[in-house]
């Protein structure tokens, strides 16, 4: 046995320290950081716009006229959000908005809006603030009712 053989550990452990193997490491660690950055980047934005689309559904005023005494049910569901609503109508005005089923992820304070539609007879009532999305699905719910 050499020499050689006998070190060539130790020249392998050589190539560690070297200045080659640090920037071989300091370029792989870049990569991965700015790969992570880049999906991060693409991801974030791609989750935006699927919520962002729930805004692009327009809302309409939906008429109460001539629409018989009663409770009406109604539901929508957008993505992770959901909403299941009775509206009860009477002497052609919205009385009462029950929420039955309300699924959202952040937007709990959406379920607010289900007072201003009654107190104004009527969906086109702003969004509750940092709940748009959700406030939305329940506007939508409480049409799918009143569309019957």
């Amino acid at each position: 046995m050499s020499k050689e053989d006998i070190l060539g550990g130790v020249k392998m452990a050589g190539f560690f320290r070297s200045m080659a193997f640090k920037k071989c490491v300091l370029i792989v660690i870049w990569g991965v950081t700015l790969f992570g950055v880049g999906f991060g980047i693409s991801f974030y934005r791609g989750v935006g716009k699927k919520y962002d689309k729930v805004q692009e559904i327009p809302i309409q005023e939906i008429s109460v006229e001539g629409l018989a005494d009663g409770t009406y049910t109604g539901e929508y569901t957008f993505e992770t959000i959901y909403a299941k609503v009775q509206v009860t109508v009477k002497g052609e005005e919205i009385k009462k908005i029950v929420l039955e089923d309300f699924v959202t992820e952040k937007g709990e304070d959406a379920a607010g809006i289900v007072s201003s539609i009654v107190e104004n007879h009527s969906v086109m009532v702003d969004d509750v603030s940092k709940a748009t999305d959700s406030s939305r699905v329940i506007k939508l719910a409480v049409m799918d009712a009143l569309a019957q």
